[in-house]
């Protein structure tokens, strides 16, 4: 029996490349801006399985060629960026070699009161990174590759009240390994108070519906799901946005989430974006949310994450990063990733980046560690017209 796609895969699509074909121009000329640039990298990783014995240690050279094009006019904006990641590695038996591209195109219509903007995007990675990030399960370097159609419109209710809403559809499919395709449909609406011209609180609420496709996963998540069923998540977070002072602003917001297949939770997340100086900035977040997987439903995943940068001088420059997932429900991981690196600017258009990566990995049945070293030689060419 052949598997037909729903109508609302063949339809949305189809509704979006019409929305960009019938975008309003004005008799107002276009004006272009684009660049690109072409980093090259050479990367050493000691433990890519993230294996806790027999280790296998393998080298990657890569090529990611990106191209950013813009064209506006007084009202519209059209934007697409695109990417192709060129690996090889030592070993392909270890890591396989990859062609992966990222493309986005999206059009800003602004208007009096607001604007209104239109995106779709396309992804191809690789399964072993993507789902170890997400899920903290290891698996073989299968392909995962995920569809964007998305829709938001900002909008001046008042001169202090503003609602920001948006819909959108997400189609994710594996191959080469056992995680079940889904697709997701979500709808959110937010509405921000300036209540001073520090703070600004808001109410947030969000409805996600994910379609399982396989059905190839058996574990908990999965129990009582078969192909085409779906399960429900609502959100609603409650919070604030605070601006202490030019360099210090920070987020924090609270609030509760239902999933139909297993009850409710509370969520929430802060962020902090802090300069320093002139010459040193930090910004961080953390954050408790449920995110659609490949497991056969939503998990629920603990964030922290913190991103320092020095600059020594105009042409040198430091930074550090962490990173800290926490798992729970059907897996229970916690994988940790430690960055540092160094960016010197060669010239006008060449820049060196060297750096250095920690991660571990602590989930059932895995207790392992692993070191990344690598230097990047890129050239930039931030104006093509």
């Amino acid at each position: 029996m052949v598997k037909r796609p729903s109508s609302s895969k063949v339809k949305l699509p189809i509704l979006f490349f019409i929305g960009f074909a019938i975008a309003p121009l004005k008799s107002v000329a276009l004006e272009f801006s684009g660049g690109f640039t072409v980093p090259v990298s050479v990367n050493y990783d000691s433990n890519i399985q993230m294996a806790d014995s027999n280790e296998e240690s393998i080298w990657f050279y890569n090529v990611i060629p990106n191209l950013n094009l813009i064209a506006s006019d007084e009202v519209n904006t059209f934007s697409f960026s695109g990417s192709l990641l060129l690996q090889r590695s030592s070993d392909e038996d270890i890591s396989q070699d990859r062609k992966d591209p990222t493309l986005r195109l999206s059009w800003l219509r602004s208007f009096e009161r607001g604007d209104f903007t239109l995106s779709t995007n396309y992804n191809k990675a690789s399964t072993r990174v993507s789902e170890q990030r997400v899920t903290g399960l290891i698996f073989n370097d299968g392909n995962i590759i995920n569809r964007n159609y998305d829709a938001s419109l900002r909008y001046l209710l008042s001169q202090k009240l503003t609602v920001i809403t948006g819909v959108g559809y997400q189609e994710t499919l594996f191959s080469d390994t056992n995680l079940d395709d889904f697709n997701t449909k979500n709808a959110n609406v937010r509405l921000n108070y300036l209540y001073n011209e520090k703070m600004t609180p808001f109410v947030q609420f969000s409805l996600s519906r994910l379609e399982n496709e396989t059905n190839v996963v058996s574990n908990q998540l999965a129990i009582n799901q078969s192909n085409g069923d779906t399960i429900t998540s609502r959100n609603v977070l409650v919070g604030y946005d605070y601006k202490v002072s030019p360099q210090l602003e920070y987020s924090v917001a609270y609030g509760f989430n239902r999933i139909s297949s297993a009850g409710s939770n509370w969520i929430g997340n802060a962020s902090i974006n802090y300069t320093i100086n002139e010459q040193s900035s930090l910004v961080g977040s953390i954050s408790r949310a449920a995110t659609p997987t490949g497991l056969g439903g939503f998990l629920e995943i603990d964030n922290l994450a913190v991103t320092y940068l020095y600059d020594l001088n105009q042409k040198n420059h430091l930074g550090a990063e962490m990173n800290w997932s926490i798992t729970r429900d059907v897996n229970e991981s916690n994988f940790k990733r430690y960055d540092v690196f160094h960016i010197y600017d060669i010239g006008e258009d060449w820049g060196l980046r060297t750096y250095a990566q920690y991660r571990t990995l602590n989930a059932t049945g895995v207790n392992a560690d692993a070191y990344l070293i690598g230097v990047s030689l890129s050239y930039n060419h931030p104006q093509l017209f």
